[in-house]
């Protein structure tokens, strides 16, 4: 286990962190389920504090910007993924109910590079759990615009979610089951899943990301009930394989927002919105190959 120097990258402000995002121009966003709002981390020395953005008026957790720059929220509250271009002030729902059925409350969302989005259907904490696998993953693809199921109904409070820059395969964390799941897109242009790690302790993972190497990154979160100064929380980074080649000490336990971008060609750096603290850490991935 390691443990490491993170940089306190926000000091206070917001309620609630959740999902947390990186522009192209490396501006940080970050949301505060509590406040319905979404923060911006101030990337100048004089003042950490996060300042609002935008304010969905319900409860975003996950976000990711898509090709053009437009940000995209998924908000447990509506229960729907929304929208908002960048100089835009209105949020549009993209997408809603699924064959007529409304989603539970999506929860993360991420896109490739051909502009196709994925996102997970959860719910609050509770809403599809081990007693209640309802759980989703979904693709609307860029060509057809056609919402189509990855797994429906059928996982344990799938939380964060990451792709390849292809869209090939797509990896998911399982929360309540504890795991990761990956799922592979074959030459039928179906997407096939399975179990591509399984964790045991805490409670599960919740926000993943990869880096350029392939490597995922996981956060693996304790309820901070739990959660002595000894039980910090951890980040573990598995590779292409499957195998868990490092663990980290998280800066606490309940990290539900990651990211991984390379902010004005600095080398990629490690993002995390954690909410016991309702902090934002950061930490240059260059400092783990000196380990």
């Amino acid at each position: 286990l390691l443990r490491m120097a993170w940089e306190e990258v926000s000091l206070q402000g917001g309620n609630k962190l959740a999902g947390l995002c990186v522009d192209r121009h490396g501006s940080i966003f970050v949301a505060s389920a509590g406040s319905g709002e979404i923060m911006a981390v101030p990337m100048d020395e004089e003042g950490r504090e996060l300042v609002p953005y935008g304010f969905t008026g319900g409860v975003p957790s996950g976000m990711a910007f898509d090709n053009e720059n437009a940000l995209f929220v998924a908000d447990f509250a509506f229960k729907c993924v929304l929208s908002k271009p960048i100089d835009d002030t209105e949020w549009v729902p993209v997408v809603a109910d699924y064959e007529g059925r409304q989603f539970y409350g999506p929860n993360s969302v991420c896109f490739a590079n051909n502009g196709t989005l994925f996102f997970t259907d959860s719910g609050p904490m509770g809403d599809t759990s081990l007693a209640s696998p309802k759980g989703s993953v979904f693709c609307v693809s860029q060509e057809d615009r056609l919402l189509k199921p990855l797994a429906l109904e059928c996982l344990a409070h799938p939380s964060g979610i990451a792709t390849r820059a292809d869209g090939s395969v797509v990896y998911v964390a399982e929360t309540m089951a504890n795991r990761i799941l990956r799922f592979v897109r074959r030459s039928n242009d179906v997407y096939h899943g399975s179990v591509f790690y399984q964790f045991n302790g805490g409670v599960g993972p919740t926000s993943i990301a990869l880096d350029s190497n392939e490597r995922l990154f996981v956060a693996r979160y304790e309820f901070s009930e739990l959660a002595d100064p000894s039980i910090r929380g951890l980040v573990a980074i598995l590779d292409d394989t499957g195998k868990l080649v490092m663990k980290i000490q998280a800066p606490g336990p309940e990290v539900l927002g990651m990211s991984i971008a390379d902010v004005a060609d600095n080398g990629e750096t490690l993002y995390v919105a954690e909410q016991s603290s309702g902090k934002v850490y950061a930490m240059p991935l260059a400092s783990l190959e000196e380990q």
